[in-house]
């Protein structure tokens, strides 16, 4: 009823009495109207609701709207099951291919995260010692932690040239933005990743990776991070992988755990030969590939499924009002 879910529709299946807090309301339908029937057809009005919410930040839906604003077809009963078995049956279907993609991606998943681990534990798969030299390295060796100047809160804006990036917008969308002339003095004055340079959260979710693409953008100081060392002794497309191993401990005081610099430089990496780096990369990203591919091909068929069943939800749904 009200803040960033207002008129978001669900029902509960539970079988034990639960209790709703004040920013949720439930339907009551009287006899002439069957509940399911009810919850197909005020899918079609979460955007109605929301408008009459107010939007915004702070939206605020009053029962007394919903009484009087939406206008609900009654058709007869035998009718109205009718139209919930169909729509049942669409919803099934739908949540059956979510089921199949979530198996599907975690059984890839889990291959990928077997071979990743293997390859990057430099134990031969059949137990005979690793065919090249690895030495075991330090971050800190390899090179040196590096951040953005600091950004104050009163040189950024809601709009502007260049998107600054902040913990909660990292890997996203940024929700700020720095003036060009500005970018143009950080980044020559002081550091600033290059193209393929791999960011590393500090904060909030611990560890997480973004390769920098290099277009214009800022970074927040301390909380985004990037090692800044020669790739003809680590590649940046290995150290990816290796990230994704989580090498660092990680401190924790208070409520939110916190990577540091000494995190970053005192976690030990193994470094083969760059063409055995390569080669690792080469594999894995071809199990990526993978994951990838069934992360954005299943989610199309089930977005076409969705469109399907809103197609005929709204078809079955709409009926003309007597004169």
């Amino acid at each position: 009823m009200s803040g960033a879910t207002t008129g978001k529709i669900g029902t509960y299946k539970g079988d034990i009495t639960a209790y709703l807090n004040q920013r949720t309301g439930k339907f009551e339908p009287k006899e002439c109207l069957n509940n399911r029937f009810l919850y197909h057809f005020l899918l079609t009005q979460v955007s109605n609701m929301y408008k009459m919410a107010g939007g915004g930040a702070q939206p605020n839906l009053s029962s007394n709207d919903l009484k009087s604003k939406i206008v609900i077809p009654v058709p007869p009963l035998p009718v109205q099951e009718e139209i919930v078995r169909i729509l049942d049956n669409f919803a099934e279907l739908q949540a059956e291919l979510q089921a199949e993609l979530q198996a599907e991606l975690q059984k890839r998943l889990q291959q990928y995260n077997y071979y990743r681990d293997k390859l990057l534990s430099f134990n031969d798969l059949n137990g005979g010692g690793y065919a090249v030299s690895v030495e075991w390295k330090k971050l800190g060796e390899i090179g040196k932690v590096c951040m953005c100047k600091r950004i104050l809160k009163e040189q950024t804006s809601s709009t502007g040239d260049i998107p600054f990036f902040k913990i909660g917008t990292f890997g996203g969308r940024a929700d700020a933005y720095i003036s060009k002339e500005l970018f143009d003095e950080y980044v020559k004055k002081y550091s600033y990743p290059k193209k393929g340079d791999i960011l590393i959260s500090a904060a909030g979710t611990i560890g997480r990776t973004v390769v920098f693409d290099g277009s214009p953008s800022y970074f927040q100081d301390s909380n985004i991070v990037w090692l800044k060392h020669d790739e003809s002794v680590v590649l940046n497309s290995y150290l990816r992988y290796i990230y994704s191993l989580n090498p660092w401990a990680v401190s924790t005081g208070g409520t939110i755990a916190r990577l540091y610099n000494d995190n970053i430089l005192n976690a030990v990496i193994p470094v083969p030969p760059l063409t055995e780096q390569q080669r690792i990369v080469d594999i894995l990203d071809r199990f990526n590939t993978l994951t990838t591919d069934i992360t954005a091909g299943l989610p199309a068929e089930i977005e076409a499924r969705r469109k399907q069943y809103e197609y005929y939800r709204d078809q079955l749904l709409t009926f003309k009002q007597k004169a």
